[in-house]
């Protein structure tokens, strides 16, 4: 079965191939260098034994003393070479003719070995006619008579290049088999290697929406594999976290849109159940736009944050200064402020590199929900200041303070730490939520502190800006 590139494949296929493939490149490297290793010892011992042989002839030589008593004296130079096949002989004198040969019936070239040969008494590669590759040494003798002669000892390679054609054979062989083996037992082991990822899918096939608690278990198993489990099992925290704050979100928002919805249906049938003057007709309709404005600023707010969950709200960065926006926002909620005789002051000044639409939004949600909830001809408190690496914005009102246990909690979605104002027409819970999403987009971080009668709300946005 073939697969297309890219698609899936057997990792215990790609262990067992991968093992025999370096067996067979270790088992060749290393055939490879014995058979080299015994190639040069062959033919050292080659060397070894024409050296040996004419330094014996050369001798023989000088005893007979003169190149007729060589002629005489060649059953003696036959009888040495009887017990060494493959050992050419050749016996020159000085006008190049030839005073004997071994074996008669054979004779080598020795005028092309003499033509071609290099320093004496030093063998070398030849080829001589008739006998193919081989062993050559030369060396020259002066004779008692004053006669010189060259004696030229050839050995064969045939017997060598046969036994290492047989050699290789084997060493082929024996790297096949070694492959085939290696490969087999690669194969067992990769098999039984793989028996805790094997362990690990079918743990992982068994957790689902409903079972989400449960937990990758490979105590005892590889340490690779472990850390593996450790980083699915932190990823199915986040997964189970994600789903109960999920379905918590789907439920609250079940509940607040059916508020709004219920309350346009209900007062339209009171309001049809009979004839209604003109003035009642208005005052419906003027409470189901509130009611349907109340649903839209919900979608807006939802569909905000599923981009920025989604990482699709673009940042348009720029250089703002805080204190004039400040200010201006202070200016916007100045009306809002004197319904409860409260006041609003600002102070300090600082450039931050933000978004400025998304900084406007997350400071009036901020200042909109301190107002909310401060006491009446309170004080909210605007303020900008450095910190090092960022620059920082603060909401401070006073009010009922936050109990610590809903501190970590009303960033959440539709989370209210005061359930009495659930029903609120303005509040959705939503609010927090969006400012921690635009924190989140400029790489910063949001910060609540109540102690006493005093709640205070920090941006923290760093001084480099966000691409």
């Amino acid at each position: 079965m073939t697969t297309k590139p890219g698609g899936p494949y057997s990792l215990l296929a790609r262990l067992t191939l991968a093992f025999s493939v370096v067996a067979t490149v270790v088992f060749a490297m290393m055939g490879a260098f014995l058979y080299d290793s015994l190639s040069a010892e062959l033919k050292r011992r080659d060397d070894i034994e024409i050296a040996g042989k004419l330094s014996q002839f050369l001798e023989l030589a000088r005893e007979a003393g003169s190149t007729e008593a060589i002629r005489e004296r060649q059953p003696v130079f036959h009888e040495v070479l009887l017990s060494h096949p493959g050992v050419y002989l050749a016996i020159l004198d000085q006008q190049n003719t030839v005073l004997m040969g071994h074996p008669d019936k054979q004779a080598i070239d020795a005028a092309s070995i003499l033509a071609h040969r290099r320093a004496d008494d030093i063998p070398y590669l030849c080829l001589p006619g008739g006998i193919g590759a081989s062993r050559c040494v030369v060396g020259q003798e002066t004779l008692p008579s004053g006669e010189a002669v060259r004696v030229v000892v050839v050995r064969t390679a045939a017997d060598r290049h046969s036994l290492l054609d047989s050699y290789k054979v084997h060493i082929w062989f024996a790297v096949g088999l070694g492959a085939t083996l290696v490969g087999t037992l690669g194969y067992a082991i990769a098999l039984r290697g793989l028996r805790p990822v094997k362990s690990i899918g079918r743990q992982t096939s068994r957790i689902e929406g409903h079972n989400l608690s449960e937990r990758l278990d490979l105590e005892g198993g590889p340490v690779e594999l472990q850390e593996i489990a450790i980083a699915v099992n932190r990823m199915l925290d986040r997964l189970e976290r994600t789903f109960v704050r999920l379905s918590q979100f789907s439920s609250d928002l079940a509940h607040d849109m059916r508020t709004p919805l219920a309350n346009v249906i209900s007062s339209s049938q009171v309001t049809l159940s009979r004839s209604r003057t003109t003035e009642e007709y208005e005052a419906l309709i003027d409470s189901n736009i509130e009611e349907c404005e109340r649903l839209q600023r919900m979608i807006e707010n939802m569909l905000f944050l599923a981009r920025t969950d989604n990482a699709k709200q673009v940042l348009q960065v720029a250089e703002l200064d805080a204190g004039k926006e400040l200010r201006r926002l202070a200016s916007y909620f100045q009306g809002v402020a004197e319904e409860t005789g409260a006041s609003i002051t600002v102070d300090g000044d600082t450039p931050l590199h933000v978004d400025a639409t998304l900084f406007r939004r997350a400071v009036s949600n901020l200042v909109s929900n301190a107002l909310d909830h401060a006491y009446a001809a309170s004080s909210i408190e605007l303020r900008a200041f450095e910190l090092p690496g960022y620059g920082a914005v603060s909401v401070t009102n006073h009010g009922k303070p936050i109990a610590p246990q809903h501190i970590e909690k009303i960033f959440d979605r539709f989370y209210r730490a005061d359930p009495s104002r659930h029903g609120s027409a303005r509040n959705a819970g939503l609010g927090l939520a969006i400012v921690k999403s635009i924190m989140e987009l400029h790489r910063g971080k949001v910060d609540v502190a109540s102690h006493g009668e005093r709640t205070t709300f920090t941006l923290y946005f760093p001084h480099v800006a966000v691409v």
